[in-house]
């Protein structure tokens, strides 16, 4: 009994100093996303509208959609698509085994007739059942196939598309349709080295005290996770980003396991490993965003599908390949837990006398107080980096919330994430045939071809 006080206070000495590591990586992230979103926004044209990028020298983008139903929602999503600005793009919409009212649905909102066609089978899907055009004078290719899930879709999406970019985006983003002419260009910039491109930037601030701790969150995603990943070439897609992937990229991996998130962890695994010198690319301006939740419900649901899809995808990558971003899986999965846990042996010792008072008290200075530091932060680098010509009252709100987000909300935050990242089941397993990884020293080969 007389070492149990000694343990405890070690571990939770040692949980304290690990949340004080986590919140120093995590400054020191939002500080590098500011300086290199302030570089890009030095270096970018504000003019998107050139024809030169209309034009059909250009090369064209097929954006491949996999709405979940046939709802109001997806139908106007498509029609989004189909009204974006650019020289030659088309939306692949691909149904993964509709009812027959569903597609009928389908059929009869956009005017589609059945055509015959020979579709390379350059990745494994499931079998297709028929492809179909529209009588409208609209750029739509929509494919019929039977279950397989996501990422089945996403292949025979990649499989049907006819330009040589593929397009994806995020089914609760916010647009402009200029957006295209605006993604294209890193790429047209630098065609050889630049396989993917990533367009996003944080919403306007929702009403409300859950509208500015989601907006806060929302800063922190773009500052690290987009602008600071970008700087040091780990770009990873965040919700509400429009995308841009080079079709041969795409196939050269063998495809999608998963979605879009995983496409970029096997692109940068596939980089590393074949010492291919591929790079990624970030537009930070308001082209593309996901709303800020304006309710308590909506960042519960916002922040475990996030959490949920990153576990999916660092679960399928191999313990060698996931030191690229250790701490990414630190961060997301491992900081909620130990956070959670000094708070609870910070109380069960204080309550008994284990563990000195001052010790106990240590825990939620750091959990709670470098939170407000990292949240204030945000805001103050991301009006740095980008002003949003928000007015000084509901600015300094925003800049104030972040007490109350760590108050509370952070705590429960926290319980979320762990239940999203631990949780979460593993995606249907699908016959891919062999991974990324033992594709390797094929990729190789190719590239010295």
């Amino acid at each position: 009994m007389e070492t149990l006080p000694v343990v405890l206070s070690s571990t939770l000495l040692v949980l304290v100093i690990a949340l004080a590591i986590f919140a120093l990586a995590c400054f020191v992230a939002l500080v590098k996303g500011c300086f290199e979103l302030r570089r890009r926004v030095r270096a970018t044209s504000s003019d998107f509208g050139s024809v030169l990028l209309k034009s059909p020298i250009v090369p064209g983008v097929s954006v491949i959609c996999g709405p979940p139903d046939v709802s109001p929602e997806s139908r106007a999503l498509v029609r989004r698509l189909l009204d974006l600005h650019f020289g030659r793009h088309e939306v692949v919409l691909v149904l993964d085994d509709p009812p027959p009212a569903v597609l009928e649905r389908w059929i009869q909102e956009f005017h589609l007739y059945r055509q015959e066609r020979v579709v390379p089978q350059d990745l494994p899907s499931a079998a297709v059942r028929g492809y179909y055009l529209s009588r409208d004078p609209i750029r739509l290719l929509v494919v019929d196939k039977q279950p397989g899930g996501a990422a089945d879709a996403f292949n025979a999406g990649v499989n049907a598309a006819q330009y040589s970019v593929i397009g994806l985006v995020d089914g609760e983003a916010e647009f402009i349709p200029e957006i295209l002419l605006r993604l294209i260009r890193p790429m047209l910039g630098d065609w050889e080295r630049t396989v993917a491109v990533s367009g996003v930037a944080p919403p306007p601030p929702a009403p409300g005290l859950a509208g500015s701790i989601g907006a806060i969150e929302s800063l922190r995603l773009w500052l690290a996770r987009c602008a600071a990943f970008q700087a040091w070439n780990k770009l990873l897609p965040v919700p509400g980003a429009f995308l841009l992937v080079q079709r041969d990229a795409v196939r050269s991996i063998g495809g999608f396991r998963d979605g879009p998130l995983q496409l970029f962890l096997d692109l940068h695994t596939a980089a590393r490993t074949n010492n291919l010198r591929w790079r990624t690319a970030f537009v930070a301006s308001p082209v593309s965003f996901r709303r800020a939740a304006t309710t308590w419900h909506g960042l519960l649901r916002q922040v475990r599908g996030d959490q949920r899809q990153m576990a999916f995808a660092l679960r399928q990558l191999r313990p060698g390949d996931g030191r690229e971003f250790l701490g990414l899986v630190s961060i997301r999965g491992l900081r909620p837990l130990l956070e959670t846990a000094a708070y609870v042996l910070a109380a069960a010792g204080f309550v008994t006398g284990l563990v000195h008072p001052a010790l106990a008290a240590l825990a939620p200075v750091i959990g709670i107080g470098t939170g407000i530091v990292i949240s204030m932060a945000a805001v103050v680098l991301g009006e740095l980096a980008q002003p949003s010509g928000m007015a000084p009252g509901p600015l300094a709100f925003l800049f104030l919330a972040a007490i109350p987000e760590n108050l509370g909300y952070r705590q429960i935050r926290n319980l979320w994430m762990i239940a999203g990242f631990f949780g979460a089941s593993a995606p249907k397993k699908q016959n891919r045939g062999r991974t990324v990884l033992d594709r390797a020293p094929a990729l190789r080969t190719s590239k010295k071809k």
